[in-house]
């Protein structure tokens, strides 16, 4: 998720690195390292060298649709529930991805701070509390675009964000969080007749190309050439209205 180590070892294959639903800054930060070590590797990396899971809630209506959203605090964001011990026992992460960790999560919620660490003897009150600790993350997420959740209106032109700042050839949708099954049916219907097709043309105007379309390292860049950043942080900074 955060690991400097990952995106290393994925440059040096020439394999695509995908980041899990991470925030927009960070995340640029790791494919611009990621970009680097592909050029003294010795070639240019592109779009097709980066994926990236996108959280999306799609329904018929705005307030439904944040509803899901909220949900997904339940169900994507473990660490609101996960003990530290099981997220990250010794030796899981390297010194400089817990380093980094530290360095970019600033917030109380880390996997080394949950709201809840079971037991099952809660009273009303203590569950409210914990309820009211997973909502308050709720806009934060919203904000920097972790999670979408909306009418296909709403959420295509955030979706382009985030694809004009990652410019990812490999774009995937978590759908996940205790929600029913037809509200699941619902979003995953109107996220393939209109959501995933949006993002195909928006993916075709920023001439974004996928692993199939052009081989990950098949570029080859001249010895001292500086790269080309693939990322555009410049676009989380637009104008913009999202």
């Amino acid at each position: 998720m955060i690991s400097p180590d990952t995106v290393v070892w994925c440059a040096k294959k020439r394999f695509p690195y995908v980041a899990l639903a991470t925030r927009l800054e960070p995340t640029v930060e790791l494919w611009n390292l990621y970009t680097e070590i592909a050029a003294r590797e010795g070639y240019q990396a592109g779009s097709e060298n980066f994926g990236y899971l996108q959280p999306v809630f799609v329904s018929d209506n705005q307030a439904r649709a944040e509803e899901l959203g909220k949900r997904f605090l339940y169900g994507g964001a473990f660490a609101h529930f996960a003990r530290p011990e099981w997220m990250f026992p010794p030796g899981y992460n390297s010194k400089e991805a817990t380093r980094r960790m530290a360095r970019l999560q600033p917030a109380a919620n880390l996997p080394g701070k949950p709201i809840h660490e079971g037991g099952g003897s809660e009273t009303d009150s203590e569950l409210n509390q914990i309820r009211e600790g997973v909502y308050a993350r709720y806009e934060e997420s919203r904000r920097d675009l972790q999670m979408i959740a909306g009418t296909p209106d709403h959420v295509i032109p955030r979706l382009r964000k985030v694809l004009e700042v990652l410019r990812p050839g490999i774009l995937s949708f978590w759908v996940d969080g205790p929600i029913t099954s037809k509200d699941r049916v619902r979003c995953l219907e109107m996220l393939a007749t209109e959501v995933v097709p949006a993002a195909r043309e928006i993916g075709q105007e920023l001439g974004l190309l996928d692993p199939f379309q052009r081989a990950p390292g098949s570029v080859p860049l001249a010895v001292g050439q500086k790269p080309e950043s693939v990322a555009r942080p410049d676009a989380l900074r637009s104008t913009t209205a999202v």
